[in-house]
Protein backbone atom coordinates (compact mmCIF):
# COMPACT_ATOMS: atom_id res chain seq x y z
CA UNK A 1 0.00 0.00 0.00
CA UNK A 2 1.27 3.43 -0.50
CA UNK A 3 1.87 6.28 2.17
CA UNK A 4 -0.85 8.21 1.09
CA UNK A 5 -3.34 5.56 1.35
CA UNK A 6 -2.11 4.16 5.07
CA UNK A 7 -2.49 8.07 6.19
CA UNK A 8 -6.51 7.68 4.40
CA UNK A 9 -7.15 4.88 6.18
CA UNK A 10 -5.80 5.54 9.67
CA UNK A 11 -7.98 8.92 9.27
CA UNK A 12 -11.01 6.89 8.81
CA UNK A 13 -10.67 4.73 11.69
CA UNK A 14 -9.93 7.70 13.28
CA UNK A 15 -13.27 9.19 12.47
CA UNK A 16 -15.39 6.54 12.78
CA UNK A 17 -14.08 6.06 16.70
CA UNK A 18 -15.41 8.93 17.32
CA UNK A 19 -19.22 9.29 18.73
CA UNK A 20 -21.92 9.80 15.90
CA UNK A 21 -22.68 13.20 17.98
CA UNK A 22 -18.78 14.23 16.94
CA UNK A 23 -18.97 12.40 13.46
CA UNK A 24 -22.17 14.87 12.74
CA UNK A 25 -20.22 17.63 13.85
CA UNK A 26 -17.32 16.85 11.55
CA UNK A 27 -19.28 16.18 8.73
CA UNK A 28 -21.67 19.59 9.10
CA UNK A 29 -18.99 21.40 9.06
CA UNK A 30 -16.87 19.69 6.10
CA UNK A 31 -20.27 20.33 4.10
CA UNK A 32 -20.30 24.41 5.44
CA UNK A 33 -16.83 25.08 4.33
CA UNK A 34 -17.40 24.01 0.33
CA UNK A 35 -20.96 25.80 0.40
CA UNK A 36 -19.53 28.87 1.70
CA UNK A 37 -16.28 29.07 -0.25
CA UNK A 38 -18.88 28.46 -2.98
CA UNK A 39 -20.77 31.51 -1.81
CA UNK A 40 -17.57 33.40 -1.42
CA UNK A 41 -16.21 33.27 -4.55
CA UNK A 42 -19.61 33.52 -6.15
CA UNK A 43 -21.57 36.04 -4.88
CA UNK A 44 -20.62 39.77 -3.95
CA UNK A 45 -19.73 40.61 -0.71
CA UNK A 46 -22.88 43.06 -0.27
CA UNK A 47 -25.05 39.90 -0.68
CA UNK A 48 -23.22 37.88 1.93
CA UNK A 49 -23.05 40.67 4.76
CA UNK A 50 -26.89 40.82 6.00
CA UNK A 51 -26.65 37.29 6.68
CA UNK A 52 -23.53 37.68 8.81
CA UNK A 53 -25.35 39.97 12.05
CA UNK A 54 -25.92 43.11 13.43
CA UNK A 55 -23.16 45.05 11.54
CA UNK A 56 -20.73 47.41 13.38
CA UNK A 57 -21.80 45.66 16.55
CA UNK A 58 -20.28 43.09 19.21
CA UNK A 59 -21.92 39.86 21.24
CA UNK A 60 -20.91 40.23 24.91
CA UNK A 61 -18.20 39.42 26.38
CA UNK A 62 -19.33 36.62 28.87
CA UNK A 63 -20.79 33.46 27.71
CA UNK A 64 -22.48 30.72 29.26
CA UNK A 65 -19.70 27.64 30.08
CA UNK A 66 -21.59 25.23 28.19
CA UNK A 67 -21.94 27.14 25.61
CA UNK A 68 -18.82 28.21 25.57
CA UNK A 69 -17.19 25.06 25.84
CA UNK A 70 -19.72 23.68 22.43
CA UNK A 71 -18.24 27.06 20.79
CA UNK A 72 -14.80 26.00 21.50
CA UNK A 73 -15.52 22.19 20.50
CA UNK A 74 -17.13 23.76 17.04
CA UNK A 75 -14.28 26.01 16.37
CA UNK A 76 -11.59 23.16 16.92
CA UNK A 77 -13.89 21.09 14.18
CA UNK A 78 -13.54 23.80 12.00
CA UNK A 79 -9.91 23.93 12.05
CA UNK A 80 -9.23 20.24 11.42
CA UNK A 81 -11.78 20.19 8.60
CA UNK A 82 -10.44 23.17 6.88
CA UNK A 83 -7.10 21.53 6.24
CA UNK A 84 -8.34 18.57 4.81
CA UNK A 85 -10.92 20.12 1.70
CA UNK A 86 -10.07 19.86 -1.08
CA UNK A 87 -10.83 23.95 -1.34
CA UNK A 88 -8.88 26.80 0.06
CA UNK A 89 -11.20 27.05 3.46
CA UNK A 90 -9.19 30.08 4.69
CA UNK A 91 -10.14 32.45 7.86
CA UNK A 92 -13.20 33.69 5.95
CA UNK A 93 -14.59 30.67 5.05
CA UNK A 94 -13.93 29.29 8.47
CA UNK A 95 -15.15 32.70 10.31
CA UNK A 96 -18.76 32.27 8.38
CA UNK A 97 -18.80 28.66 9.07
CA UNK A 98 -18.22 28.97 12.61
CA UNK A 99 -20.81 31.76 12.93
CA UNK A 100 -23.71 29.57 11.03
CA UNK A 101 -22.55 26.56 13.23
CA UNK A 102 -23.07 28.69 16.51
CA UNK A 103 -25.63 30.86 15.03
CA UNK A 104 -27.79 26.85 14.83
CA UNK A 105 -26.51 26.39 18.36
CA UNK A 106 -28.24 29.81 19.57
CA UNK A 107 -24.25 30.62 20.85
CA UNK A 108 -23.70 34.49 21.01
CA UNK A 109 -20.12 35.57 18.36
CA UNK A 110 -19.19 38.05 16.79
CA UNK A 111 -17.27 37.80 13.32
CA UNK A 112 -14.61 40.21 12.65
CA UNK A 113 -12.88 41.41 9.23
CA UNK A 114 -9.12 43.43 9.86
CA UNK A 115 -6.74 44.84 7.02
CA UNK A 116 -2.61 44.74 7.46
CA UNK A 117 0.14 45.07 5.76
CA UNK A 118 2.44 42.25 4.93
CA UNK A 119 5.78 42.00 4.64
CA UNK A 120 5.82 43.35 1.12
CA UNK A 121 3.52 46.75 2.08
CA UNK A 122 0.33 45.48 0.03
CA UNK A 123 -3.39 45.26 2.31
CA UNK A 124 -3.83 42.11 3.39
CA UNK A 125 -7.20 41.12 4.96
CA UNK A 126 -8.20 38.89 8.08
CA UNK A 127 -11.33 37.61 9.47
CA UNK A 128 -11.72 35.23 13.04
CA UNK A 129 -14.74 34.91 14.97
CA UNK A 130 -15.26 35.12 18.99
CA UNK A 131 -17.43 33.64 21.59
CA UNK A 132 -17.28 35.51 24.89
CA UNK A 133 -13.36 36.61 25.62
CA UNK A 134 -12.06 33.43 23.20
CA UNK A 135 -10.70 33.46 19.60
CA UNK A 136 -12.41 30.44 17.87
CA UNK A 137 -10.82 30.93 14.22
CA UNK A 138 -8.48 33.07 13.01
CA UNK A 139 -6.70 34.19 16.25
CA UNK A 140 -3.55 33.80 14.76
CA UNK A 141 -2.00 36.95 13.58
CA UNK A 142 -5.28 38.78 14.54
CA UNK A 143 -3.33 41.66 16.27
CA UNK A 144 -1.51 43.21 13.32
CA UNK A 145 -4.86 44.03 11.63
CA UNK A 146 -7.20 46.89 11.97
CA UNK A 147 -11.12 46.20 12.31
CA UNK A 148 -12.83 47.61 9.63
CA UNK A 149 -16.00 45.54 9.77
CA UNK A 150 -17.87 43.00 12.43
CA UNK A 151 -21.19 40.91 12.57
CA UNK A 152 -22.46 40.36 16.16
CA UNK A 153 -25.28 37.66 16.59
CA UNK A 154 -27.59 37.12 19.10
CA UNK A 155 -28.74 38.17 22.82
CA UNK A 156 -26.91 41.15 24.08
CA UNK A 157 -24.91 43.62 21.88
CA UNK A 158 -22.99 46.96 22.29
CA UNK A 159 -21.51 49.33 20.04
CA UNK A 160 -17.89 49.74 19.71
CA UNK A 161 -15.24 51.35 18.10
CA UNK A 162 -12.27 49.28 19.81
CA UNK A 163 -9.69 46.73 17.82
CA UNK A 164 -10.77 43.14 19.20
Amino acid sequence: MTKGLLILIKRLIKFFGLSWREQQLFIEAFCLTGIVRLAVLLLPFRWLSPFLGKHMQESLMNEDVIKLEAAKRVGRVIEIVSRYTVWESKCLVQAIVGKIMLRQRGIDNTLYLGVGRDDGKGLVAHAWLRCGETILTGGQGRKRFTVVGKFADNGGYKETNERR
